[in-house]
């Protein structure tokens, strides 16, 4: 009989897991969201796959024991393949991020070193990998939506805008939404769709009470799914060059919505254009220079090839290529 596979999660509720429980739908696998207490006997004695983001295993993203316990386990015999969600933060001096960077980049090095294939979702994570760990079989794939990849696509759209995803997400992107963003909407008849939990700000309360929003809090997957399905925009502030990690950017792909991506700088990233796959800022609708529906189109011709089923291929791959 073959060993038992568990997959490494961790504890709480976020992006990382909901990938993870999805993937285990198709690879089935014991999941195990471990702490620095979690006795080595719970990894049992098969092989293990980590979801690793730092900050989801240490409060301050340098979760040390982790290498620790894997160093255990590979010495053991298990196999250890990683999924590279994050790797480390970057972050201005006055934020304490940069100083704990050296240390976070030393864990995600032994990570790979320790690792007997890995995924990552962007190309600039997995140069990373390549240039400061030994080699070992990999493949980089952006995430996949965590909220459904709908069949047949959706038909016509309505006006509606959403914004998607966890508080400090939504709130990024409220920061970044100055009068012409409502302009906009108010030239366009466009309603605009809040999904996901409340931001506890008084400018979000402020938009919840005068109508500019209609706030629906947290929803099961269907759900959002749904309202995805009716979208013709999507909102998301994020950088070009880190958007294939993101769930709530591969959600609006997967269902043909354009996105409007709000950043600094513009750029080819991941097989990403902007203005062919997703709307650089407002600018590009106000100005005619992008269609939403080419877009949305677009879009999801990219998402295809690293869907959850091209995820789960990639995954038995090379656990195949690693035996």
């Amino acid at each position: 009989m073959p060993s038992e596979l568990v997959t490494l999660i961790p504890p709480g509720t976020g992006g990382v897991r909901d990938y993870a429980e999805i993937m285990s739908r198709h690879i089935p696998s014991r999941l195990l969201a471990p702490t620095e207490q979690t006795p080595l006997a719970d990894y049992g004695g098969g092989d293990i796959v980590l979801n690793f983001s730092g900050y989801g295993y240490h409060p301050r993203g340098i979760p040390s024991w982790m290498v620790e316990r894997l160093a255990q386990l590979r010495a053991g015999g298990s196999r250890i393949g990683i999924f590279f969600h994050e790797l480390f933060a970057t972050e201005p001096p006055w934020r304490s991020a940069f100083w704990l960077g050296p240390t976070q980049r030393r864990i995600a090095a032994d990570l790979g070193n320790l690792a007997t294939y890995w995924l990552t979702n962007c190309d600039s994570a997995a140069q990373w990998l390549r240039t400061n760990c030994t080699p070992a079989p990999h493949r980089v794939l952006p995430v996949y939506s965590n909220v459904g990849e709908p069949s047949p696509q959706p038909g016509p759209r309505a006006d509606k805008v959403v914004i998607f995803g966890g508080s400090a997400i939504r709130s990024n992107t409220y920061r970044r939404l100055g009068p012409d963003f409502w302009r906009w909407i108010l030239e366009q008849g466009l309603s605009v769709h809040d999904i996901g939990p409340p931001i506890e700000t008084s400018d979000y309360d402020r938009l919840r009470e005068s109508g500019r929003i209609r706030a629906h809090g947290s929803l099961p997957a269907d759900q959002v799914s749904e309202y995805l399905a009716q979208a013709r925009f999507g909102l998301l502030c994020y950088p070009p060059h880190l958007v294939a990690k993101s769930g709530v950017f591969a959600a609006y792909c997967a269902h043909g919505v354009c996105t409007v991506l709000l950043a600094d700088i513009y750029q080819p990233h991941d097989g990403l254009q902007p203005n062919v796959h997703y709307a650089a800022g407002l600018d590009a609708l106000e100005n005619g220079t992008a269609d939403p529906a080419t877009l949305g189109a677009a879009a999801l011709a990219w998402y295809q090839p690293h869907c959850v089923q091209a995820h789960a291929q990639a995954f038995r791959a090379l656990m195949a290529e690693s035996a």
